[in-house]
């Protein structure tokens, strides 16, 4: 024998003993491929298991295939199970409707455990309901398996009604229309259900309402008379996808009328004197002349107006003229304006018969003549001594963007830098390499500083007549309020912080005047505080128009001036007089309206003294405080106030003799104390911004410092088209120490793709001429996106035959819709409504149809405006802008949102007790025909025995085998009663087939007992 031989049949012996020593069944294993422990008994049948996880069109799923062999190792009705580990000839087809077939194929199958797996991508079918079928080879035979794949693309739906306001008693209109989330195609014949509720939730309609060409439904919802009045919501629902919107519902008056006012420039500078001109029309066209305007103003931005233009330089009133129209003038604009800041004029028309509307009107103002923002790709910082590629988007400060223009970039902090020119795209952005160096200390100016506008210091009461009892005339009135100025100085005297002697803390001053006929005060009096004293002095020389005799109770309130506050701290060498310091404090009180607005001691202090007995204080000579040199900025006004010449009375004589000092500090008041807008510092970059426009407009931008990653991608181009290669390139940083990937991956809804990278680190990718949307190209942890603008673009164009129509004239208007540039069809819908609606409701605008599109997730939009939605929408055209648009995007529509991405298992049927169950009925039938055969031919005497029921059963077999029908289980084996399950060997039981009871024998044997122990 041969060695090798000898060797293979020793192995093959080896193994078998293996199997054989596991307990296993060696047959089945080397017959069929599968591990039992018992050997099957029959015939083996097989199915399969159809497993699919993400299968969408395009674009490559998992499909998974499992064969699975059915045995039985004794009874018919058993059905055990085990995977067959050979799977062959695996063959994959797509059928849809009419039997249309697509036959699928796969790169190669791998065995993953006891299934065999595949990527699949399935063909660009349309929606419909499908069946993947999958036919196969193992051991046991050939076989096939099936798996539902309902193919139906996600659907985005935008509802609106003819206008967003109704009263009761209106017929609500509305529109729907259904498109395919991926491309925003038309969905037409989609089945969808009207839903209107009223503010309470109440369905109030519920309507079932198929979409028809171009995926269009409309509907409509009379409103009662008493119908709720609030917010109502109608939508439009098809399956998973829905859209709802809301409407008003409550009784309105269209303004008769409308207030149209607009800057004469687009904004202003320093220096410049803003104007606002507008015009009140009414509906019918006509001028309103004489209206009454009342204008308010809000202001908003980082530059704070001066302090004087809300109080009284911005106007507050205005009249139209014969011709309706009204211009506003602004004051000028300061020198310390910065940034940006923008007023808004609040502006209210009143015509003569008393209705009124409102208006508004916008003033920007600007620094500069130019607003420039800035993107780069590491973080929006720049990064010292690298080279930084930086995005720079150029527009008015209006926004409107300056395209297609040369702009120069230089290092503000490096006087004579040439700087680096750019050429902006059509979104106004420019691309620049810069390497800004090391980053430097930048001084941000603080902004102006605008005081609190300061409140009345006093305000006055109701005045009380006390001879006629009734209240002051008018003209009375008029002259007490003029009263007002002449008085407000006297509230020097008064400190919230202390008790006035003889008054109150809370500023009230009660005062009685009489009046002669002639106006003249001729007695007035008060409480005995000084700010009393100073208020009776004051009244006493004014007048009030002449009248009758009059005596007035009046009542004024006095707040506490923002004036600094003299404090004196009275020092004694002897026993202090009671009450000095509350004198010494209300003579403090004088000086406030003439001291300085400076902090600190006084430089020089006032010698006092007092004799026993006497109740007058003397005041000497000041002599110098040597703790407080340079306190001398407020001593000419205290010194004029206080010492020689002024008088301290106390309330009584001194006990004995007291002599002694008193010290002064000035206290700012708490206004004067608060923070004020301080310059800042940042450690960046400053660069200038210059465009070559008329006049040379330039800026400043700051950018922090950045810093660089480990490992990015960059990606040209990043808008592309069907059919476009892309080159992406992975940029190392200075701490890459890791591994560059072999290859890239491109993923796109419709197509997957892998490229080797270059020595460069580059890879080109080519797009399908299929491939639409966001793709992501990734490797090695990074990744980038690429936009791929569809090729069938829809644009459409609404031009007026002409600008102006006259009343009953017939409007016209011209609509164009393009695809890809070209004409085609599309549906278009008009909606119309008195614009003078606007002024009550928002209205539709532009954006209305934005909500269908699947959102881009954008962490912050690009230069503040430009966000991945914007990219989507096509309205952003340039290649610089879009890049930087990129950068910003975070996250992408996922497939599901998109396209149907399903998820489906099958298996094929096999049950053996249903096979069984067939078979079993035919043999019983025919076991029934020969026990009436034996029943007429034996013996009266023969009983029917069990023995004599199995052999009848034998001849049921054999005869209906003669007749070529199955007699054999689901395994292939024959009907033996042993191997019947219970319920159908009862249906065998002698008792039960017999009819003629006196064949069967009184002494009953049990059957199924019977048949188990013979084994028949």
């Amino acid at each position: 024998m041969n060695k090798k031989v000898w060797i293979a049949i020793t192995a093959g012996l080896w193994l078998v003993s293996l199997v054989a020593s596991s307990g296993r069944c060696e047959q089945a294993w080397f017959m069929y491929g599968i591990d039992v422990d018992t050997c099957p008994d029959g015939a083996l049948r097989q199915s399969a298991v159809l497993d699919v996880q993400g299968v969408r069109r395009g674009a490559p799923g998992s499909v998974t295939l499992q064969a699975l062999a059915h045995y039985t190792t004794s009874d018919a009705d058993a059905a055990q199970r085990a995977p067959v580990r050979q799977v062959t000839s695996i063959e994959l087809s797509l059928t849809g409707a009419r039997n249309a077939v697509w036959p699928l194929a796969v790169d190669h199958w791998d065995r993953n455990g006891r299934a065999s797996g595949a990527k699949l991508v399935l063909p660009d079918v349309p929606d419909g309901d499908y069946q993947l079928h999958a036919s196969y080879q193992t051991r046991l035979g050939k076989g096939q398996v099936s798996v539902p794949l309902p193919l139906y693309t996600p659907a985005r739906i935008h509802v609106i009604t003819d206008r967003p306001l109704y009263e009761p008693g209106n017929t609500v209109r509305f529109r729907a229309v259904v498109l395919r989330a991926r491309d925003l195609a038309p969905l037409d014949n989609r089945p969808g259900v009207w839903e209107v509720r009223d503010p309470q939730g109440e369905v109030l309609l519920e309507e079932a309402a198929p979409a028809g060409a171009w995926g269009v439904v409309a509907g409509a919802f009379p409103l009662d008379k008493a119908a709720a009045t609030g917010a109502w919501k109608v939508a439009w629902r098809s399956a998973d996808a829905v859209d709802e919107v809301a409407f008003t519902v409550e009784p309105f008056t269209l303004p008769r009328f409308r207030v149209d006012a607009v800057a004469d420039k687009p904004f202003y500078q320093v220096g410049d004197r803003p104007r606002i001109k507008g015009a009140v029309i009414y509906s019918s066209g006509a001028p309103v002349a004489a209206a009454a305007l009342d204008i308010t103003w809000e202001v908003s931005g980082d530059w704070p107006p001066p302090t004087e233009w809300q109080a009284t330089a911005l106007p507050r009133r205005a009249q139209t003229t014969a011709n309706g129209r009204f211009e506003l003038a602004l004051p000028q604009i300061p020198d310390d304006l910065q940034g940006t800041a923008r007023l808004t004029a609040r502006i209210a028309a009143v015509d003569p018969a008393g209705d009124r509307v409102e208006g508004s009107a916008a003033v920007l103002l600007s620094k500069d003549g130019i607003a420039v923002s800035a993107v780069t790709e590491l973080g929006d910082g720049l990064v010292e001594s690298f080279n930084n590629r930086l995005y720079v988007r150029v527009a008015t400060p209006d926004g409107r963007v300056v395209t297609k223009t040369k702009v120069r970039v230089l290092r503000a902090w490096q006087p004579g830098d040439r700087g680096i020119e750019a050429e902006l795209d059509e979104d106004g952005v420019a691309s620049l390499q810069l390497d800004p160096g090391a980053p430097v200390n930048i001084v941000i100016p603080a902004q102006p500083w605008r005081p609190a506008p300061k409140q009345a210091l006093v305000t006055r009461g109701e005045a009380q007549e006390l001879i006629g009892g009734e209240g002051a005339p008018l003209a009375d009135q008029v002259e007490l309020d003029r009263w007002l100025a002449a008085v407000a100085p006297c509230a020097k005297w008064f400190d919230a912080s202390e008790e006035t002697a003889g008054g109150t803390a809370d500023g009230t001053v009660k005062v009685g005047l009489r009046v002669d006929a002639g106006g003249v005060v001729i007695a007035a009096g008060a409480g005995p505080s000084a700010l009393d004293r100073c208020v009776v002095n004051v009244v006493k020389q004014q007048r009030l128009p002449a009248g009758a005799q009059r005596l007035y109770a009046l009542e004024l309130q006095f707040v506490e001036p923002e004036l600094p506050r003299l404090l004196a701290t009275v020092e004694s060498a002897l026993d202090l007089p009671a009450g000095l310091p509350e004198q010494m404090a209300a003579l403090a009180r004088s000086t406030r309206d003439c001291l300085p607005v400076s902090e600190g001691k006084l430089a020089n202090m006032l010698a006092w003294r007092v004799r026993a007995g006497s109740k007058a204080v003397e005041l000497a000579d000041w002599i110098p405080d040597p703790t407080a040199a340079d306190g001398r900025q407020a001593l000419p006004c205290v010194t004029s106030r206080i010492g020689r010449g002024a008088r301290i009375t106390l309330a009584d004589p001194a006990v004995s003799d007291a002599m002694g000092l008193v010290r002064f500090a000035v206290e700012l008041p708490a206004d004067a104390a608060q923070d004020r807008p301080q310059a800042t510092t940042m450690l960046g970059y400053e660069l200038e911004v210059v465009a070559e426009l008329e006049g040379q407009p330039k800026t400043r931008l700051r950018i922090a410092p950045g810093a660089v990653p480990d490992l990015r991608m960059r990606v040209t181009p990043v808008l592309a088209r069907p059919g476009d290669k892309v080159t992406a390139q992975l940029i190392r940083g200075p701490q890459f120490t890791g591994k560059l990937p072999d290859k890239l991956t491109l993923d796109c809804l419709k197509q997957h793709a892998e490229q080797r990278l270059d020595p460069e680190h580059r890879a080109t990718l080519a797009l399908g001429g299929a491939v639409e949307g966001w793709c992501t190209v990734a490797g090695g942890g990074v990744h980038a996106l690429v936009y791929v603008r569809p090729a069938a673009e829809l644009t459409v164009s609404v031009v007026p035959r002409q600008d102006r129509y006259a009343p009953g004239d017939k409007a016209e208007l011209a609509i164009q819709t393009t695809l890809g540039g070209n004409g085609g069809q599309a549906a278009v819908g008009l909606f119309g409504v008195d614009d003078s609606l606007g002024q009550l409701v928002p209205l539709p605008g532009a954006d209305a149809l934005g909500r269908v599109r699947p959102k881009v997730e954008t962490t912050t939009p690009a230069f503040g405006v430009l966000d991945g939605q914007a990219l989507t929408l096509g309205r952003i055209r340039g290649a610089n802008a879009a890049a930087a648009t990129v950068l910003r995007v975070s996250a992408t529509p996922a497939p599901p949102q998109l396209d149907a991405v399903v998820d489906a298992r099958g298996e094929s049927r096999f049950d053996p007790i249903e096979e069984l169950t067939d078979r079993f009925y035919v043999v019983l039938a025919e076991l029934h025909v020969q026990v009436r055969a034996w029943e007429q031919k034996a013996p009266q005497a023969e009983k029917m025995a069990p023995a004599t029921m199995a052999r009848l059963w034998q001849a049921a077999l054999a005869a209906c085998a003669k007749r070529g029908e199955r007699v054999d289980d689901a395994y292939g084996r024959t009907l033996r009663l042993s191997r019947l399950p219970a319920d159908l060997l009862s249906l065998t039981d002698p008792r039960a087939v017999v009819v003629v009871a006196t064949r069967l024998t009184e002494d009953v044997e049990n059957w199924p007992a019977w048949v188990a122990k013979e084994r028949p």
